[in-house]
């Protein structure tokens, strides 16, 4: 590839399917142990796992609502059981349809709008997800066991790059590994949380996509 730089390609991501149940029956709840007192559930399926945590965790923040289920299907969207399965399904309830039907305007917001799964030279066999969020949800907090509100940066890739990265990252500011996905994941990839000050936050994901291009860029330099 010479000397010339990859360039970075934002790849379309889109929500495949919605749907609302306003009032689920006791068996139903039971069965996935809803709170008490919520009545409404929402699902939704998007073409990609990473924006699927990442927007219902930006929903937590903004409406009414309790992530219940959320889990990355084995291969990802190419094998998946539905045309609108998607890479993900997830679940979530709340004590109002209103809530629920909110949530889900979030989480398509996001989708449509903030999520920033990028590849290099529009080659989606390099496909990545590198973003620092300033502030994370009720979901996340839970999750990666850190303070709501916590800055973050979600950091994904192909398991070789990801985890030559993952280390370049660790090392660009004060961050703390909260979650790691050793690979193969579900979906085949790698990646991790790493949480800290937004600024320390920003830096490694700036080092992680820097690291992530020399190793997508020299595949077979050690």
């Amino acid at each position: 590839m010479g000397d010339r730089i990859m360039k970075i390609i934002k790849m379309k991501t889109r929500m495949l399917s919605q749907k609302i149940i306003a009032n689920v029956s006791p068996e139903f709840a039971k069965a996935y142990g809803l709170p008490e007192g919520h009545q409404s559930v929402a699902f939704f399926s998007v073409d990609n796992d990473d924006i699927g945590y990442l927007a219902v965790d930006d929903a937590t923040k903004k409406a009414n609502i309790k992530v219940i289920h959320a889990e990355t299907f084995y291969g990802g969207q190419k094998c998946s059981w539905s045309k609108y399965g998607g890479s993900v399904f997830v679940m979530f309830s709340g004590p109002k349809v209103a809530d629920v039907r909110s949530g889900l305007a979030y989480v398509k917001d996001f989708i449509d709008n903030r999520s920033e799964l990028c590849n290099f030279d529009g080659d989606e066999g390099t496909a990545f997800y590198a973003q620092c969020i300033p502030r994370c949800g009720k979901y996340f907090a839970e999750w990666f066991g850190i303070e709501e509100g916590t800055a973050y940066a979600y950091l994904v890739g192909g398991p070789i790059e990801t985890n030559y990265a993952l280390d370049k990252a660790l090392k660009a500011g004060e961050t703390r590994m909260v979650k790691y996905w050793y690979p193969p994941s579900h979906a085949n990839s790698s990646g991790a949380v790493l949480a800290g000050t937004e600024s320390a936050c920003r830096a490694a994901t700036t080092a992680f996509v820097d690291a992530l291009r020399y190793a997508t860029e020299h595949p077979m330099e050690i």
